[in-house]
């Protein structure tokens, strides 16, 4: 796994956007809300949402720490190597944290658009 191929698999998900926030993430956004990040200037490390059910666990697991600057908070992992999950587990959590936010998001957020 690299960012090429995470990039590949969060733009596959509908409504998916890319952009630089924060002045130094790389994000992958549904309608706007972050679900996916990495800093641009060390992109071997990825952050995104998980569930609150899963957040503790996941963290005890090697290469899995609470996200910095407060994520954690809002139950989101740094994953701070690619080899730390399988491919399958990328698309797995990756699809999982865009779920996550889009289930917030005001489901007028997406009147006239396809689904």
């Amino acid at each position: 796994m690299n960012i090429e191929k995470i990039r590949e698999i969060c733009l596959s998900f509908q409504h998916t956007s890319e952009g630089i926030k924060y002045g130094d993430q790389l994000c992958f956004m549904v309608m706007g809300k972050v679900f996916c990040s990495s800093n641009i200037k060390n992109l071997d490390k990825v952050n995104f949402k998980v569930s609150d059910e899963i957040f503790d666990e996941f963290c005890d697991r090697e290469g899995v720490v609470p996200a910095p600057y407060g994520g954690a908070k809002f139950k989101w992992v740094q994953i701070t190597s690619f080899e730390v999950l399988s491919d399958k587990e990328w698309f797995d959590y990756l699809n999982k944290a865009y779920g996550l936010v889009r289930a917030k998001l005001p489901k007028k957020a997406f009147l006239n658009k396809e689904d």
